[in-house]
């Protein structure tokens, strides 16, 4: 084949470098308008700076200008989530607060935002004396939310059901929770009530045994020193007074409320001398 005489080849090559740099410039125009910044993202930016500068009622209006402007936006839930967090947090307003909550999980139920907004609302259901409510709350998140948080679920749980005194379902929670994650940063406390269930619903051998388990399995931590005072005062309302006098005078050099030891010390002497009756619960 021939090659083409010297003028063709050239306009040719002319042609070829126009087309590519046009080409250039498009793909260059196309990379930087990706980049840029749209106005849903200024927009939440903008309330999450007021948010920050502690002008909360400006960001409450600010997160609702973007939704009533972008309901589509993905910037949405987060924005919702922001207002009933202020609502909640900073503006006192506890009906506030659950109303957009509740707007919330209406409109974006399966968003990452509603499962913290079902862990708030459960906090805030806890905290006003509705442990149903709280409850149902937190078994929705067992459920269905993030794994990472299901020990804290489930101990707060537990923690609902001794509120309204349903300790044998506490019970359940508790183990369940030790028996899943044994390692859990929460198996202390999660011991410790164990045996308060038992000290509540009046079986204080049970719990006497049980918080014995807690010192014996926790030695240096602080749950060890309340698990040893709350057996004291299981001993004491069993009548088992002069061992619970004694174990008394164990915390007195350890308990960081020594006066509180001291009350409870002179008391348990003040029984001794009455004769050991064990209390009635």
């Amino acid at each position: 084949m021939l090659d083409p005489p010297p003028k063709v080849y050239g306009a040719m090559l002319k042609s070829f470098f126009s087309v590519l740099f046009f080409l250039s410039l498009f793909v260059t125009a196309a990379f930087f308008s990706g980049c840029g910044v749209s106005e849903e993202a200024e927009m939440f930016d903008d309330a999450e700076r007021l948010l920050s500068e502690g002008r909360y009622i400006e960001a409450v209006g600010a997160y609702s200008r973007l939704i009533n402007t972008f309901p589509e936006s993905p910037y949405v839930p987060g924005s919702q989530y922001k207002i009933a967090l202020i609502h909640n947090l900073h503006l006192d307003d506890v009906s506030g607060a659950m109303r957009a909550y509740s707007e919330l999980l209406l409109i974006y139920p399966n968003s990452p935002e509603a499962a913290l907004a079902r862990a708030d609302r459960a906090r805030i259901f806890s905290g006003i004396g509705d442990h149903l409510n709280a409850i149902e709350e937190y078994q929705w998140l067992l459920e269905k939310g993030p794994n990472d948080k299901s020990d804290d679920f489930r101990y707060n749980l537990a923690m609902e059901y001794i509120r309204i005194n349903d300790f044998g379902q506490a019970r359940v929670e508790l183990e369940e929770l030790l028996s899943s994650a044994p390692f859990t940063p929460l198996a202390p406390q999660s011991y410790y009530q164990l045996a308060n269930t038992y000290y509540l619903e009046g079986g204080l051998e049970k719990a006497i045994a049980a918080y014995d388990v807690v010192v014996s399995k926790f030695p240096g931590h602080g749950v060890s020193l309340e698990a040893r005072l709350s057996k004291a005062a299981a001993l004491e309302e069993a009548g088992r007074l002069k061992e619970a006098l004694s174990l008394l005078k164990e915390l007195e050099d350890e308990y960081p409320n020594r006066e509180v030891i001291k009350i409870r010390i002179a008391s348990t002497e003040e029984r001794l001398k009455k004769g050991p009756k064990a209390r009635k619960r």
